[in-house]
Formats: C-alpha cells, sequence, structure tokens
C-alpha cells in the first residue's frame, strides 16, 4: 500500500491572502478600466466524474478534491486587450465553473518577459494571487497555481510596451473543485483523530527538521510530503527528497511544494497557510528503494524559513524514530517510533534489506499525503523515506516502511549518478557517513560569504560574447558593503572587479561580472572566487564551471499546427536567400515543432506562409495553432493570424540586435477611394493583375467586420452599415500583404 492522498492550499512564492494588504495590485485595482472582460465558462461536471471523487480514487490511496478540464486558452486566442495611454497593453481573461468550490489552474506554456506582471483574483476582488514575474519562469515553460475560492476567477497579464507580444499564457487545464475541505472555519484537517500535530509537545525534539518538511501538490491531487535536505557543499541546492512512486503520475515541472502549513498550536483551530514553489526537476530517482530526488525550481527565500536537514547512511538501526509529514494533506503532523527499526524489504519482510521496518508506531500514524516523508532519528537526521505500509488509526498496530538512505547512497545495483544519492548529497566527495543540517536562519560565522552557483556560463553556449553570472549569499551575521571578485578563463590572467551594496545575513544576490572577448568555440572552464579578508569559511569562496562554447546568437521557434497543417510551412533563409531550414514534411495537426541554431553575425529572414491565408487558425477551439520566435532567449514575435504571408527579418552583430517587419515589401501599391466614404469603398491594386486576393476590414481594435475575396486589381466593398470612425482594410495575395486606412462618414 502506498501513501499518498489529498489536496490543499497551493501558494506560489507567497501566501494567499485577502487582497487587503497586498504589495502588488493589479493595473485595474488602481487604474479605471473596462469592466466587460470575456469569461470563458467550463463544461458542466458530469456525475460519474463526482462519484470518482466519492469513491477515493486510484488504489494507490490519491485523493482527488477535483475535476481536471482540459482547455486550450491564451493570450492569443482568449480574453480582451486593451492598449494604455502610455502604450503598454493589458489582457484579461474570465473563467467560470458553475458550482465549483475551487478553482487552480494548470500552464502548459508560460513565460513572462522582465516588466510583465500576471495576478489571479475571485470575481468579487477579495482573494488575490501574484504579482507572478519573470522570476517564476521555469526552464521547461510550465506553472501551476494554487486554489482560489468560488466558481468565477479573473487572470490580469501587464505587459509594458517594450516587450510587446514577448508574454505566453497557454492555460490547458482548469481544476474544479468539488470538495469544501479548505476555506472553512473551525478547526482545520481531515486525517485520522490520532494524528499529533507538529506543535504538540511530541515534536520537541524535531523543531529543526520540522521546517525542511514539504506536501508536495500536483493538480487536483495531494501527492506526498517532501524533506529538504543538506549537501556537503552547504550551498543551499534546494533538494528535496521523496518517494519514487510520487512521480508515477506527476510532471515534476508541474508540482507545487508548500513548506510551514502547520497549526498555529498544539490542536488549534487556527493555521498558516504556509509559502510555496512551484516547479521542480528530478535528479535522481530508483525503484529498489523508492526514492526520488527532486531539485526545485527556486532556492527558498529566507522568510520561508525552512531548514536543510541533516542525514545519516550508516545501515545501523535507529533504536527510535519519528516521521514528520502531511496525513490526508492535513497540517504538519509527527509521528513517534520508540522502539528499534527493523530491516525489511518494501512489502514489510524481515529478509530484505532495502527499506527500515517500522515495527508500530507509538504515537500518530501515516495515511495518503505521508507517502515520501523524512523517517528521522533522535539528532534529526534523515535516515529513509516513507514507502508505505498498512498502520492507520483504525489499524495501530500495523507497520510503516521507509526506504534505506544507506541503501538509496550506494550500491552494487545502483551503480549510476542518477540513480542513487551519493553524487548529489556529496558533491564534495568527503565520503561522509553523517551530516548535520543548515539553518539559513542563523550563522556560525561573522564574516562568511556563500558562493551557491554559476548561472553562466554553463554546458552548451551560443553566444557572441560571455559575461559570467553567478548566485550568492551572506551567509554571516555581519552586513557587507563592498565585495572583490576574481574570475579566469582557462589559463589566461586573472581578471578582478569591486561591487559596492547593502547585503545583511540571508541575503541572496546575483553579481554580473564584465563580458569576456577574443577567444575560440570549444570546451573552457572558467573559475570564480570572492575576497573578503575576514572570511571565516573560505570552503565556499570559489566556483568553476566547464563549458561548449560556439560563437553566435540562439534563434528558436516553436509552432504549433493548426487542424489543416498541409496548408502551412516555414523557412529560415539569410538575406542572400539562402535557406538555412525549413518545414519537415509531412506536417500534422495540432502538433508543436521546436527548432534552434546558432546563427553568425549577418541578416536572417524567418518566413511563415499559409495557402488559405488564415494563418493558424483552422477551426476556431482546440485546433487553433500559434507560433514564438526567440532570440538569445527572448520572444521577438509571436501570433496565431498572419494572412497568406509573415515574415520577420533579424540582423546580427556583435550587440544581437533585431529589426523586424510586418510582412515582406508589397510588390503592389494598395488606393482606397473614395476617402472618405459614406455608403461603398473602392479597393484599387496596382499593377494590373489577375490574381486573387483576400480583403479583410477590421476595427482600429483589431476586430475583424467583413472579409471577402476577389480576382483582378479592383472590387467594391459594402460600408453603408458601419458606425462613423475610422477602419483598416488589408489586403493579402500569394506575394501580398499590405495594409491601408480609410475614414466612414
Amino acid at each position: 500500500m502506498r501513501k499518498t492522498i489529498l489536496s490543499l492550499l497551493l501558494i506560489l512564492g507567497t501566501a494567499l491572502s485577502p487582497v487587503t494588504g497586498q504589495p502588488a495590485l493589479p493595473y485595474s485595482f488602481r487604474h479605471a478600466v473596462s469592466r466587460q472582460v470575456p469569461t470563458e465558462t467550463m463544461p458542466a461536471i458530469q456525475a460519474e466524474s463526482l462519484l470518482a471523487l466519492e469513491d477515493g480514487g486510484d488504489k494507490r490511496g490519491e485523493f482527488s478534491f477535483g475535476v481536471e478540464i482540459p482547455v486550450t486558452l491564451n493570450n492569443l486566442n482568449a480574453g480582451l486587450w486593451e492598449t494604455l495611454p502610455n502604450g503598454d497593453r493589458l489582457w484579461r481573461l474570465g473563467l467560470r465553473s458553475e458550482q465549483a468550490r475551487t478553482l487552480n489552474l494548470l500552464f502548459d506554456r508560460f513565460y513572462l518577459p522582465k516588466g510583465a506582471t500576471l495576478h489571479l483574483y475571485t470575481a468579487d476582488s477579495s482573494y488575490l494571487l501574484g504579482a507572478y514575474t519573470h522570476r517564476h519562469n521555469l526552464p521547461e515553460q510550465r506553472f501551476a497555481t494554487t486554489l482560489l475560492p468560488g466558481d468565477h476567477l479573473f487572470l490580469e497579464y501587464y505587459e509594458p510596451a517594450a516587450v510587446r507580444g514577448q508574454g505566453a499564457i497557454h492555460l490547458s487545464t482548469v481544476v474544479h473543485g468539488c470538495k469544501e475541505f479548505y476555506f472553512t472555519t473551525g478547526k482545520h484537517g481531515s486525517s485520522g483523530s490520532c494524528n499529533i500535530d507538529i506543535r504538540c509537545k511530541e515534536g520537541d525534539g524535531y523543531r529543526q527538521a520540522q521546517r525542511a518538511v514539504c506536501m508536495i501538490l500536483n493538480g487536483s491531487k495531494i501527492l506526498c510530503s517532501g524533506t529538504l535536505v543538506n549537501n556537503t557543499a552547504q550551498d543551499r541546492t534546494p533538494y528535496v527528497l521523496t518517494a519514487y512512486h510520487c512521480l508515477n503520475t506527476a510532471e515534476a515541472a508541474n508540482l507545487v511544494f508548500i513548506f510551514q502549513h502547520e497549526a498555529d498550536q498544539c490542536q488549534g483551530s487556527s493555521y498558516q497557510e504556509g509559502f510555496s514553489i512551484t516547479g521542480s526537476t528530478v535528479v535522481a530517482k530508483n525503484y529498489d528503494s523508492d526514492f526520488a530526488l527532486l531539485q526545485l525550481s527556486q532556492t527558498p527565500p529566507v522568510h520561508y524559513h525552512v531548514y536543510y536537514a541533516g542525514w545519516n547512511r550508516m545501515d545501523t538501526a535507529a533504536g527510535a524514530a519519528a516521521g514528520i509529514h502531511h496525513p490526508s494533506g492535513d497540517v504538519k503532523k509527527i509521528s513517534l517510533c520508540q522502539q528499534r527499526l527493523l530491516e525489511s524489504d518494501n512489502n514489510g519482510e524481515s529478509f530484505g534489506t532495502t527499506h527500515w521496518k517500522v515495527p508500530r508506531w507509538q504515537k500518530g500514524t501515516t495515511e495518503g499525503g505521508s507517502s515520501g516523508c523524512g523517517l528521522f532519528n533522535r539528532q534529526q537526521q534523515v535516515i529513509g523515506q516513507l514507502d508505505g505500509g498498512t498502520a492507520s488509526c483504525f489499524y495501530q498496530e500495523g507497520y510503516d516502511v521507509f526506504g534505506k538512505l544507506a541503501y538509496s547512497w550506494e550500491s552494487d545495483s545502483i551503480p549510476y549518478a542518477r540513480q542513487r544519492l551519493k553524487d548529489w548529497l556529496d558533491p564534495l566527495q568527503t565520503g561522509a557517513t553523517a551530516l548535520n543540517g543548515l539553518d539559513p536562519d542563523s550563522s556560525r560565522y561573522e564574516n562568511d560569504v556563500q558562493l551557491l552557483r554559476l548561472l553562466q556560463p554553463t554546458g552548451k553556449v551560443c553566444r557572441m560574447t560571455l559575461q559570467p553570472a553567478l548566485c550568492w549569499t551572506n551567509n554571516g551575521n555581519r552586513t557587507l558593503t563592498s565585495l572583490q571578485w576574481h574570475y579566469q578563463l582557462d589559463s589566461a590572467e586573472p581578471r578582478q572587479v569591486t561591487r559596492s551594496g547593502n547585503w545583511p545575513y540571508g541575503a541572496l544576490d546575483t553579481i554580473v561580472l564584465d563580458t569576456l572577448h577574443g577567444f575560440p568555440d570549444g570546451s573552457h572552464q572558467l573559475k570564480v572566487w570572492v575576497v573578503l579578508p575576514e572570511d571565516e569559511n573560505h570552503a565556499n569562496d570559489t566556483l568553476w564551471s566547464r563549458f561548449d562554447y560556439h560563437r553566435g546568437a540562439s534563434f528558436h521557434w516553436e509552432i504549433k499546427t493548426d487542424y489543416y497543417p498541409n496548408q502551412n510551412r516555414w523557412l529560415l533563409k539569410t538575406a542572400a536567400g539562402d535557406t538555412i531550414a525549413c518545414s519537415p514534411e509531412p506536417l500534422h495537426f495540432s502538433t508543436l515543432y521546436r527548432d534552434t541554431f546558432c546563427l553568425q553575425e549577418g541578416c536572417y529572414d524567418f518566413i511563415l506562409c499559409d495557402s488559405a491565408g488564415d494563418g493558424f487558425i483552422g477551426r476556431e477551439g482546440d485546433w487553433q495553432g500559434y507560433f514564438y520566435l526567440y532570440l538569445q532567449g527572448q520572444c521577438i514575435r509571436s501570433g496565431i493570424r498572419f494572412g497568406y504571408r509573415d515574415s520577420l527579418r533579424f540582423c546580427i552583430d556583435s550587440t544581437v540586435s533585431v529589426r523586424s517587419f510586418a510582412g515582406q515589401a508589397a510588390m503592389e501599391t494598395l488606393t482606397l477611394f473614395p476617402n472618405p466614404c459614406q455608403e461603398q469603398l473602392k479597393i484599387r491594386l496596382a499593377p494590373l493583375q489577375e490574381a486573387t486576393h483576400r480583403y479583410l476590414l477590421c476595427s482600429m481594435d483589431g476586430r475583424r467586420l467583413r472579409e471577402g475575396s476577389f480576382t483582378g486589381s479592383e472590387t467594391t466593398v459594402p460600408v453603408g452599415t458601419l458606425a462613423r470612425g475610422i477602419y483598416l482594410i488589408q489586403v493579402q495575395g500569394e506575394r501580398t500583404n499590405i495594409t491601408g486606412m480609410f475614414v466612414k462618414e
């Protein structure tokens, strides 16, 4: 029996709270804007879906609190765009799922450029999430949100004019919450009555370890519990130890990790909602001992008050142990075993050597949602993670089994780094058999600068120049005001720079060093170190990085085809007309295509074509496509509609500049007359030709009002029913994309 279950409120980056006092309010809360926001209504939840929830979900114990509704909604095909007086833009979209108790969202594409913000809030504006910024972007460009109460919410995206069109907000799933389990008053909790709050006296010996424990959510389910663990570099790499089986139905990028969700006092009726982080990557995992080591997408901030738990890999049974966990998604609980552990396999059989067996809990128990929780010895060191068992409040004579950290560390059956813990928890190769925890809330030193990790360059690098950047923290009690940084590429002469600022204890910062020039393509090594004369701990003052460098600029595209992919094609060419890459044949419908090229200095054209003249519209609804173009990781063009043809010209030099235009220069000239007009408008192209063209009549805000086609060089469009104002006419053909403006009197 695996121990997985429930759900609970997720707080992304900050605690969810009523709007009052929120530090970053949405634009619409502070300015007068249109209140007529389009709202997408979800299909009604079927009775069989509700019955499945009542049945308790699958046999592994996962508890679903809601139903996941697939959608295809994004900032290109839904919602309302408004251009603000200063040229910035605002996009809003409403979502409603009738009779939902809560709503939360999953995004299959999520990218916010610098300066942009995203908020979510309830229809009555009483609860607010955000502001989310570019700091919430994940490499996988996925995202997930916490719960909001009620059945109606709004998304609001603010985009500065300088980054127009660069944001990507693609909603793939709306979770319709069917169970009222969080936004309630009174005593919180749905776990068995024999469970013990971590705030009670039973937790007194584990006050540091309790801060390392988190709850893990996946979409409409509470998945598992996990433990933030230390490593011998003590560099605050955010590794979370949990169970292998927790990843059976989950994508690591979509997981949300909630810290400090605890009762305010022993068996209290109020609780802390906690803090959370979205997204992770799998570092290592192994089935035999049922462990998974995940790296969080970001280091928990100082105000999260987390603790990096120590560990012990000795294969010696502890005389007593404790489990700290979130049974059934409840506030944090503790279970105590006051007798010696036994060796076993994952079924509790005594002939096994992969697991520790808790013969019986003297206090508390475990439930679904406890899976993956850490087993701690009396020194508050992790010695294993929960796999499963028979213990419960209804069967307190039952046992539980925990995958041994001693086995997961290294054994003959797990010889690879991706299958064991050794390489990640002992990166300095010290051979340590035990390690104490790390408390970011306190320091042993008055002066200690700690280099955490190099941000760039790492791995494969495609850039014109290199500008080293790294993340560091002040791990000493004294506030720092000046630091001297040194760095060396290969065997070249070391460089140094001095930076000034104000960095108190616990401050996390990024240092960007001066640019490196004039070195060849190939493999290189960069060394970076910091000099603080009073530093009392030199073990964390230096970082190295090996990387593979190619001079150029990274150009990347992502194109999702519509229902009619046979109409589409794309090309990447040099300005001289030489083709570098083109779309594969055949293309498949509703399929995402990606490609990346490292381009040298020069000018290039990326060309999109659609033989039907409707871009990636295809069909309305789920079958629409889209495209995104990136230069050096920055989105420079996106869209759905582009008519018959669209192109982007960008010129790369040592500064990686970009110049774009909406279409190829038209061979024809467009004349609209009479202009102003009253009843009819004539469209004339010159020179004369026999080609077929399509026209689109649009309002100034981009709404399509009328369309048609004509053969030859002239046609007449009736405009008598239009209101007075200014309108656009766009004429598209096999080699034409040209726009004119006219006035209706």
